[in-house]
């Protein structure tokens, strides 16, 4: 069997259609336009505000991949269909293959019209039917309660899990005392199975 998440990550001019989004993976076209809605629907936004060696470090990494650079991760914008204005990004972290994480975040002027669960059905959908992969993990603050509707939506089962602002500074290369972000947001993983995800939202037809 080929290896089809190779086959995936080396196509940069994917884009799938939904009725209200397109979702295309980020290229040199549309990096710019990534950049400026990553740092602002991103939950790390005051943090990259706060640390301009944090966001450099994200910026450099998001440039890299437009211009080819593989890092085990597949990045997308989410852009309206009608007026093609960004309004969000999803990324998949393939650390672990057989269980990539999503990171997922919408402006908030455009939150609440549906497009994160569009974008994630479409997208896993896609996943699910052309990768080896058997499992998506969805991560969330525990108090963003419409992030976890929507996994929850999709299928997802949830598991608790690590602090996620430590794990993404860390990721990041900066030094972290896990001790000084006790009080920082809970979160929790949703397992989105792909035989329940292709069950609940696959149409057959005969």
């Amino acid at each position: 069997m080929s290896d089809k998440r190779n086959e995936f990550i080396a196509g940069n001019n994917l884009a799938l259609y939904g009725e209200k989004i397109i979702v295309s993976r980020l290229n040199q076209s549309n990096v710019e336009c990534y950049l400026s809605t990553y740092k602002s629907a991103s939950a790390f936004s005051k943090v990259y505000e706060m640390m301009p060696d944090f966001w450099e470090h994200q910026c450099s990494c998001i440039k890299g991949y437009a211009d080819g650079k593989q890092e085990n991760k597949a990045r997308y914008l989410i852009t309206d269909k009608m007026t093609s204005q960004g309004v969000g990004y999803i990324e998949l972290d393939y650390g672990n293959p057989e269980m990539p994480e999503v990171d997922i975040a919408i402006l908030e002027e455009y939150q609440g019209k549906g497009y994160a669960f569009e974008t994630a059905k479409i997208l896993f959908l896609y996943i699910f039917e052309n990768e080896s992969i058997k499992c998506i993990v969805w991560n969330a603050f525990r108090s963003n309660k419409a992030s976890c509707r929507i996994a929850e939506k999709l299928g997802g089962k949830g598991v608790e899990r690590k602090n996620l602002v430590v794990e993404a500074m860390q990721a990041a290369g900066l030094k972290v005392n896990p001790a000084d972000y006790k009080e920082a947001p809970a979160t929790v993983a949703y397992e989105i199975n792909q035989t329940m995800f292709m069950n609940k939202f696959c149409v057959f037809t005969m």
